[in-house]
């Protein structure tokens, strides 16, 4: 079982302004994730409570949430791959690019099979660029987008890089396709969408959305807004900071190693004790102590293979940020 699971931890009552750690929500239907966010800071009774991506209303499924302290790892959750399960309908253009917004465009689908939609889907894998659909949350002289789009203003919006990791075909029943898709952060999936119905010739729009995957969270130990009732439900389910960044390979360091994180400077080869998985030259790392909580997240300054059981004085590993020993 993932060390994420929901399960029961034995930890006695005590304030409840002390909650930190991250919040694996299954986000119902309807709710935007600024909703979830304050029902949460309603039944923890906390105000520190922040999402790490935004899920569309319509969308369910994994949207982890930090408490406390752990709003520290925010930035480091965002940037986690996703992944999605997606129904799109072909045949019809949307102003939002799914299908609850007005119907511009139809078109048949005699010219399509299952064969072509397969062939035409694969072609997404890869890295690309994406322009920002206009129902997008990003920013735009001081307004979100989506701001303007419910004023009929539409702007100019500059491509982002993304990567489509994995794309599969689970289900074609025209004119429905569900796929599942791993991606890099900031890949809206309703402009994937729009994009595969583009290359199709046909058109398409989003009709269903299940995240069920943020990094090293899963919608197998999501837990339901509507379970809990008060703090005590909400510690119940509480991943650490450390737990909550468990797909970044991590070194381990003992007292010396955290005092010079401490101070800020970059860990020496002597420094870590043990290195828990393989990793590159600029790859994120996890540093912890000998009882696992985190002491910070850093940069590697050169691969795994090098570093384990290296010694000496060498700087292999630079602090990205510190956490001071907070979990």
């Amino acid at each position: 079982m993932s060390i994420l699971a929901m399960r029961k931890r034995s930890r006695p009552t005590e304030d409840y302004k002390n909650l930190d750690g991250v919040l694996n929500i299954d986000k119902p239907p309807e709710m935007t994730s600024h909703d979830v966010v304050d029902a949460v800071r309603r039944i923890a009774g906390i105000r520190k409570v922040g999402h790490t991506g935004t899920l569309d209303p319509m969308a369910t499924g994994v949207l982890p949430l930090c408490l406390g302290n752990a709003t520290r790892i925010q930035e480091f959750l965002v940037a986690q791959d996703k992944e999605y399960r997606v129904q799109m309908r072909l045949g019809i253009t949307t102003v939002t690019q799914d299908t609850s917004g007005e119907v511009v465009e139809e078109r048949g689908l005699e010219s399509i099979n299952e064969d072509i939609v397969r062939e035409t889907l694969q072609r997404f894998v890869g890295p690309q660029s994406q322009i920002p659909p206009m129902v997008s949350a990003k920013h735009h002289k001081g307004k979100r987008l989506y701001e303007l789009a419910r004023k009929g203003v539409e702007v100019k919006r500059a491509p982002c890089k993304i990567t489509i990791y994995e794309l599969e075909i689970e289900k074609i029943a025209l004119p429905h396709v569900t796929y599942r898709v791993v991606c890099s952060k900031g890949t809206y999936i309703r402009t994937l969408c729009h994009d595969l119905g583009r290359e199709l010739g046909t058109g398409a729009a989003m009709s269903d959305l299940i995240r069920t995957r943020c990094g090293a969270f899963a919608i197998e130990n999501a837990v339901a807004l509507e379970s809990m009732k008060g703090p005590e439900d909400v510690r119940r389910y509480l991943a650490s900071m450390s737990e909550s960044l468990s797909n970044m390979p991590s070194v381990l360091v003992g007292h010396e190693g955290a005092q010079s994180l401490g101070a800020g400077r970059a860990l020496l080869g002597v420094s870590v004790a043990q290195v828990s998985a393989a990793f590159e030259t600029g790859d994120r790392l996890r540093i912890v102590d000998r009882q696992g909580t985190l002491l910070g997240v850093g940069e590697a300054l050169l691969p795994s293979d090098q570093i384990n059981g290296m010694g000496g004085n060498l700087r292999v590993v630079k602090p990205v940020k510190v956490f001071a020993g907070q979990q």
